[in-house]
């Protein structure tokens, strides 16, 4: 099944906020951040990947997306020493007002002149640990809230994963595997199954050089193709650095348009100014239109 192609069963998960990912450096990176160690935004994508951070941080993210819609994350990471780091998050997104509305006798949409709107929230706590030299690993617990106009369901889930340190220090592997679980509570009395999309993926960090990172990821979620994920990172000040990524995924959004060929790239920025660190990226879903996310995390010496 081709990388640029979409899948046959796209969208037939529920809950599928859950594949949002909330980090203005990893979304300027192409989202490529299995593999990175020292990961702040690890919660996200490894877990086993928030250990021996550098110090304690707060972090949180805005995003927008789109007709109206967005979401971000709060998160705290602890490194409580080199063999223990742990972490607590929220995530939460919201639909914005959506136009509600009747099918009539000759399937036709009816205006109801009211509306309504969807959210989810997500709470989840991380621990790393250190296994050996070789190797870290990783898990979270969370719990997600699902919600549609005045209807809900919920789930309990696990991410987990381990981080190599190869040979060569300069590159590490990440595996990981996201969102295993099952639904507690249901939309209605039938109690119908949603399907949660479950995740997993391999990713390489590799430091090309002093001031250089590549990031490469392959993912597969329920109801999706494998998708390719590639990032780079350059320093080019002691406060400045610029990103840039793609997603073999762009297929999905090529609607025809003027700008789909942009479908999959995206660009980042970052500034460090002391305790305080701001990312900013932008993502490109072709004709669809552009997405926005920025990030603000205060260093805890």
């Amino acid at each position: 099944m081709p990388l640029l192609a979409q899948h046959q069963d796209a969208g037939t998960t529920g809950f599928s906020t859950l594949k949002i990912i909330y980090s203005a450096r990893a979304n300027g990176m192409g989202q490529a951040m299995l593999g990175r160690a020292k990961n702040f935004d690890g919660m996200q994508f490894n877990p086993a990947s928030i250990i021996r951070v550098p110090n304690q941080g707060v972090f949180t993210t805005f995003a927008d997306h789109f007709v109206g819609s967005g979401g971000g994350s709060v998160s705290y990471v602890v490194p409580k020493n080199i063999y223990t780091s742990y972490g607590f998050y929220l995530n939460y997104w919201n639909s914005g007002s959506i136009d509600r509305t009747d099918v009539g006798t000759n399937g036709e949409f009816i205006e109801l002149n009211d509306t309504f709107n969807a959210q989810d929230i997500l709470a989840g706590f991380t621990l790393a640990k250190f296994v050996s030299p070789a190797l870290d690993a990783g898990g979270s617990i969370k719990f997600v809230l699902d919600q549609i106009d005045d209807k809900s369901a919920s789930a309990v889930l696990i991410d987990i994963g381990i981080l190599h340190h190869t040979a060569n220090e300069r590159i590490k592997v990440g595996l990981s595997a996201k969102n295993l679980g099952f639904q507690i509570s249901h939309y209605s009395d039938k109690k119908y199954d949603e399907g949660i999309p479950f995740t997993y993926g391999a990713g390489f960090g590799i430091d090309v050089g002093k001031n250089t990172l590549l990031n490469i990821d392959i993912t597969k979620a329920n109801g999706e193709n494998f998708i390719g994920k590639f990032g780079v990172e350059q320093q080019i000040h002691p406060s400045l650095v610029l990103r840039g990524g793609f997603k073999t995924n762009a297929g999905d959004y090529y609607l025809g348009g003027n700008m789909e060929w942009t479908s999959g790239i995206s660009l980042g920025v970052g500034w460090i100014w002391k305790k305080i660190a701001l990312d900013y990226a932008v993502a490109s879903y072709g004709d669809l239109g552009l997405t926005n996310q920025v990030s603000i995390r205060y260093n805890i010496e």
